[in-house]
């Protein structure tokens, strides 16, 4: 069978067999990397380009590379069908609610079912990174370097201006580019966040973490479709006889004698028939949900966790699954004009949605080679906040780093929503205090994993969300938005009160799908990537970042991921 091994349809030929036939290479490979999202692909790339390693990458899902729906920035929102549907357990702090935690189930993992914004935020959280892991490489000034080698920026002619710094870009496989068009709602929302928070336009992938930016994403200029770490990394490794790489493939257990990792054990989910490879290392990519969910199954994990499930105890971990930092929201949406390009226009309008098609068949133009709202200021929030509830930390923060984030999409949030043209914009924590943690809900490798998310868990947080929302709101009833928007339809103008906002941010809570620190640097693993206590063993993704960075983190996951590979190549060599 060679219908789950990877081809990109005949545009790569990446040295692959059948699962049968990667039992007979079992003696032979060197490094197994569990996940295919940014961090697996850079990894299985830049350790296979040494000929005489041996390299397998296992993803759970799909080969989704002939998808429009992965392809076509717009249709970024359709990709249900390539997510692991993870919720939240009850929150307290959201009254009972769940919020959906989806993750990329697909080659290319989050890369290719995220909307795409590529940015990279304050220096000094990178430089934090090397501190608490003790490895200098993650420090901004040499993680500068990865961040080059992973991305290169290519110029997209548009009828707007932007603030780009193309210093901070090399020749890396992924490509960002800037918007080729917009919604209509950018440049007001920009203006209007410059006046109403007094700050500047700036390029948030230099070190920058403060500012008003017009967003840079991960879309190719030639086609507007996506750039990702399939069809970016993947290529890179076309024609290499020593990496192989396997989809469907749904790793069950890492198999261990005593504290050395040994095997990967996975089962073909076409065929519904188990392998197992052998490895000398085995690294764990496999994001923040999965990578803890995956060790635990595994024996690697906090004791009395495993011991209840009867999972034999291999390392008593305590550490993993802790620390789970994301990036949560709230949600104010407003009716917009039909000055504004928006998602109900060319999905909902017959004639819309034709033209936009017919623009997009003929050339890769209009809405959908765009994501749908390319702007977004992050900001601190006033000192004072915080001495009213008696909370150190958020002042204490470096003065570089943004607090919140204010964004907004041309799509409504809130379902079910009215038959009109909806923004839906938001106020996000990117730098929170509190922390969730994850479990297993029972050693079925099948089970979704019980995750606890602790949106707004702290007095700090919740007086931080609380400012940042009543902010968005001014920004939302600014002099240069007036002209766009019909009406504020949630919370709605009788909505006023503490209490009755705090009941607003409750309902639209959400999260960006960012979740991190679950196998963290410094706490759970070594400087080199090592689990502490075990040999043969790594775990390399987003579950490694110790603490959040200051926007999205795609960016920083190929980075850290390039680092990484550098380091496990002069270690293991």
């Amino acid at each position: 069978m060679t219908r789950n091994h990877f081809s990109l349809k005949g545009l790569l030929a990446i040295a692959a067999a059948s699962s049968a036939a990667a039992q007979k290479l079992a003696g032979h490979v060197d490094y197994v990397v569990v996940g295919s999202g940014p961090a697996g692909f850079v990894l299985a790339e830049q350790l296979s380009r040494n000929p005489k390693v041996n390299v397998t990458l296992l993803e759970v899902g799909p080969d989704g590379s002939d998808d429009p729906v992965i392809n076509t920035p717009a249709y970024y929102t359709d990709v249900l069908s390539y997510l692991s549907l993870y919720n939240s357990q009850p929150d307290p702090n959201l009254g009972g609610l769940t919020p959906n935690l989806w993750q990329g189930r697909v080659l290319g993992g989050g890369s290719a079912v995220n909307a795409m914004l590529y940015c990279r935020g304050a220096s000094s959280v990178f430089d934090e990174w090397a501190k608490i892991s003790g490895n200098d490489g993650l420090a901004w000034d040499s993680l500068l370097h990865d961040f080059r080698a992973t991305a290169h920026y290519t110029f997209q002619p548009a009828d707007y201006n932007q603030v780009v710094n193309t210093s901070v870009y090399g020749d890396g496989p992924l490509e960002v580019s800037r918007s080729s068009g917009q919604t209509g709602f950018e440049t007001p929302f920009a203006n209007a966040c410059e006046s109403e928070l007094h700050l500047p336009e700036v390029d948030m992938t230099d070190g920058t973490g403060i500012g008003v930016a017009f967003g840079l994403n991960s879309i190719r200029v030639s086609n507007r479709t996506r750039s990702y770490a399939l069809n970016s990394f993947g290529y890179e490794m076309a024609n290499r006889p020593n990496v192989q790489l396997i989809h469907n493939a749904w790793v069950q257990r890492i198999g261990f004698s005593r504290n050395t990792a040994q095997n990967v054990t996975y089962i073909d989910t076409l065929n519904n028939q188990t392998y197992t490879i052998n490895a000398k290392e085995i690294i764990v990519s496999a994001g923040a949900i999965n990578s803890p969910k995956l060790l635990m199954l595994s024996g690697v994990g906090p004791k009395d966790q495993l011991s209840a499930l009867n999972i034999p105890v291999v390392a008593d971990i305590p550490d993993i699954g802790s620390n789970l930092y994301d990036h949560h929201y709230s949600v104010i949406e407003v009716q917009v004009t039909d000055n504004v390009e928006t998602i109900w226009q060319f999905t909902q309008n017959a004639t819309e949605e034709a033209l936009a098609k017919a623009e997009y068949a003929a050339n890769a133009s209009g809405p959908l080679g765009w994501i749908d709202g390319d702007a977004y200021a992050g900001a601190r929030v006033p000192d004072s906040v915080f001495k009213a509830v008696n909370n150190s930390f958020y002042p204490s923060l470096p003065q570089d780093r943004a607090q919140v984030l204010y964004e907004f999409a041309t799509g409504a949030f809130i379902q079910p929503a009215p038959n009109v043209s909806i923004v839906s914009a938001w106020a996000t924590l990117v730098q929170p205090e509190a922390t969730g943690y994850l479990t297993l809900n029972s050693s079925d490798y099948r089970d979704a994993p019980l995750i606890y998310s602790n949106y707004y868990g702290s007095a700090g947080d919740k007086a931080a969300i609380m400012y940042a929302y009543k902010q968005l709101r001014s920004i939302l009833q600014s002099d240069d938005l007036k002209p766009l928007i019909v009406q504020e339809l949630f919370p709605g103008p009788n909505v006023t009160t503490d209490a009755q906002l705090w009941k607003a941010i409750q309902q639209t809570a959400g999260s960006f799908h960012h979740p991190l620190g679950t196998v963290a640097l410094g706490k759970v693993l070594d400087r080199n990537w090592r689990i502490k206590g075990l040999k043969g063993i790594r775990v390399v993704d987003s579950s490694t970042l110790p603490t959040p960075p200051t926007c999205h983190p795609q960016a920083d996951v190929y980075a850290i991921a390039h680092r990484a590979a550098q380091d496990i190549a002069h270690a293991d060599w």
